[in-house]
């Protein structure tokens, strides 16, 4: 998946009554009442959920079911982005375990609504980038998905990676997760750790300019880091970034150039997307426009992990990453 995660949602429409059949299927006590307590939940997209009891049979698109997991709670199903590297899942699937798990989706565009439906689903968790869609949900799904189990979307836009980590801990709690678990504790200190090294090493680089961006065969994509969590997070950290040459509007999360614009945008350092598909790396080795940036002359080109997982566990080693490489990184005048 490239940056069109971010500017792509979702919509409606299909198999309603079939699904329906294959969703009265049950057992005595599964449905929300099995709860030990009702359940109330206000979405990004404003909606509130209101169950009679606190939902087991959760589905999430998989960074916010990585969250959730690393937070304590274990979803029944999950859709998202599924690929393996090297037989390990993607980072944005964090810590998942597949084996314990129905998978609906594993990429983007990909839901069974037979699948979903046979969970007999009490919520559906995904993201929200426009407070309006749910980023994972295909367009012609919407309808039957929202037919099947209320939805939560968690609010995205405006939000840095604390406070959006902060909002699935919340979630997990009032799903019956434990705040104050050993390994939970554990990983929120670790995090704080590594955010404190972060801090340090920009801190130690002052005036060092950074870029972000997503790119693909034919357009680059410059990061607004007020529209990314992460991004905005290392922003109030002190990291300076080089911006879009334009206000972006709302939903916006990059301004699209073209690959001979790049130099109009200086940097010292650069992140690129990571989600990149394998052939853009080495067209870009062939395009001078590329291979003159200064920072890529001088080495200091570092991938950048978008959508990773919203939970300490998981931004811990990637925070810690960001520290290795703002200490080796130079200032390039």
């Amino acid at each position: 998946m490239n940056r069109r995660g971010f500017l792509r949602y979702a919509g409606a429409t299909g198999l309603l009554l079939g699904l329906a059949a294959c969703g009265d299927a049950g057992s005595p006590g599964a449905g929300p009442s099995a709860g030990s307590q009702p359940f109330r939940y206000t979405d990004g997209r404003g909606r509130t959920v209101e169950l009679a009891g606190r939902p087991t049979r959760v589905v999430a698109q998989s960074s916010a079911a990585a969250a959730l997991w690393d937070a304590g709670f274990r979803v029944t199903g999950v859709y998202g982005e599924l690929g393996t590297t090297d037989g390990k899942l993607n980072y944005q699937a964090g810590n998942i375990e597949l084996d314990h798990l129905e998978v609906v989706g594993s990429t983007w565009g990909e839901f069974n609504l037979e699948r979903y439906a046979a969970l007999r689903p009490e919520l559906l968790v995904d993201l929200s980038f426009d407070d309006k869609t749910l980023w994972y949900i295909p367009q012609a799904s919407v309808d039957e998905v929202d037919a099947l189990a209320p939805s939560i979307g968690m609010k995205m836009p405006g939000l840095d990676l604390p406070q959006i980590i902060d909002g699935f801990m919340a979630l997990a709690t009032q799903l019956g997760a434990d705040p104050e678990a050993g390994p939970v504790k554990a990983a929120r200190a670790d995090f704080d750790a590594a955010v404190a090294e972060v801090k340090a090493a920009i801190a130690a680089k002052p005036g060092l300019r950074v870029l972000a961006i997503s790119r693909d065969p034919e357009k680059f994509y410059v990061a607004d880091p007020n529209a990314h969590p992460d991004l905005k997070h290392l922003a109030a950290l002190g990291m300076r970034f080089v911006l879009p040459s334009r206000r972006l509007g709302h939903g916006e999360y990059f301004q699209e150039i073209s690959w001979e614009q790049i130099g109009g945008f200086p940097a010292d350092a650069i992140i690129f997307d990571s989600r990149e598909v394998t052939s853009v790396a080495g067209k870009a080795e062939k395009i001078p426009t590329w291979t003159n940036l200064p920072a890529v002359r001088a080495g200091q080109v570092y991938p950048w992990k978008p959508a990773a997982p919203f939970s300490y566990l998981a931004n811990a080693p990637i925070y810690r990453d960001v520290a290795a490489w703002l200490n080796r990184a130079k200032p390039l005048g």
